[in-house]
């Protein structure tokens, strides 16, 4: 990581109230974690989550979620990725969305699992944008709605690398289109050619 780069991640982390000393295991914990050397990422990512760094709360979520250098502990997993979904890391507010679909380590609410995605998505994580295009598409934790469904589905294949993910993803957006009239699919095109991320707090 460049280093004006990580001049300007510590200075909005101390900006926002993360301690001197969450930001000071943070980058260690998160290398750490990256080469797999979990004891290590642990000693230094939980003073630094708990200290309010949402990359070590996430990272600590998914040590205990799936249990890697810790026991797996799925209500501290969840307690973690709540706490960086909260945080607004994007990736924590898709794999919360998911365990609320699924009813995994949490209770299944597709209104939840709706609220989490949709906060992913306008973050622009493509997979979140999928989930939510087929919650919209089926009516579930949401009012089905085929514009809504096809707009969503539209920029999760356009913003996913080519291969089957991306393939299925068109696949089911077309599907889609073909329950639609002109206007609608015009009206979600144009939607989706209007959107754009949301900016980080």
């Amino acid at each position: 990581m460049p280093t004006t780069t990580k001049r300007l991640i510590l200075g909005t982390l101390i900006a926002t109230g993360v301690t001197a000393s969450a930001v000071a295991g943070l980058d260690d914990g998160l290398s750490a974690y990256d080469r797999g050397d979990y004891a290590a990422a642990y000693r230094e990512l939980a003073p630094a989550a708990a200290g309010g760094a949402p990359s070590a709360q996430y990272a600590l979520a998914r040590m205990y979620l799936s249990g890697e250098g810790v026991a797996r502990d799925s209500a501290q997993g969840l307690k973690w990725l709540r706490e960086a979904a909260t945080a607004g890391v994007g990736l924590a507010q898709y794999q919360l969305g998911v365990c609320y679909e699924l009813g995994v380590v949490a209770p299944q609410d597709y209104g939840e699992a709706a609220r989490w995605y949709r906060l992913a998505a306008d973050r622009g994580v493509p997979l979140a944008q999928y989930h939510l295009g087929v919650l919209y598409l089926n009516g579930l934790g949401v009012a089905g709605d085929l514009v809504a469904a096809h707009m969503w589905l539209n920029l999760a294949a356009a913003r996913l690398p080519p291969g089957d993910p991306r393939n299925a993803v068109a696949a089911v957006r077309e599907a889609v289109a073909a329950k639609m009239t002109a206007s609608q699919i015009a009206q979600a095109q144009k939607a989706a050619r209007d959107w754009a991320p949301a900016r980080d707090r």
